[in-house]
């Protein structure tokens, strides 16, 4: 039904340039672009085509993401003397900064349609970019980051969503 190495060179670059807009990590997001894809493989048939591939295989590398993100936040950093800490990379520590996780979870209160689109574009997707993975126009993307783009600003004053 669906040709796994089409869909691997096809959408290998568009994963990665999003795991690398969210962890700033080189290393990580080959790794979890590769583990996205072993998913992606053992998967497919439970893909409904009620999104784009690609949006899929972000929705994917999300979710490994912050499944990396508990892991690292696991990790007790108290037990580590100053040299230690000195050394960890500045991306797990950016990853762990209380007001991204604070957004973060103001995102979840949001419709998804909206915060996928706002996903994309906080990782630097452009707006002719989110609109090819979301398979809408241009100025459909445009109009849905704004509009969440001010729910998110109302979320985090200390509002409460539309729905």
């Amino acid at each position: 039904m669906y040709d796994i190495d089409d869909i691997c060179k096809k959408y290998y670059n568009t994963v990665f340039k999003y795991l690398m807009s969210l962890t700033h990590n080189i290393n990580l997001s080959e790794e979890l672009t590769q583990e996205t894809f072993c998913i992606a493989i053992k998967e497919i048939d439970k893909f409904k085509n009620n999104c784009t591939i690609s949006t899929w295989l972000c929705i994917i590398a999300k979710h490994l993401y912050y499944k990396e993100i508990k892991r690292i936040s696991r990790f007790d950093y108290s037990k580590l003397d100053e040299r230690e800490i000195q050394e960890i990379p500045f991306d797990e520590k950016y990853i762990l900064s209380e007001e991204r996780v604070e957004m973060y979870k103001k995102l979840q209160s949001i419709d998804e349609i909206t915060r996928n689109v706002m996903y994309l574009r906080l990782i630097g997707f452009s707006f002719k970019e989110i609109a090819n993975i979301t398979g809408k126009n241009e100025s459909w993307s445009k109009v849905i980051y704004h509009r969440g783009k001010k729910e998110l600003e109302k979320l985090l004053k200390g509002g409460t969503t539309n729905e």
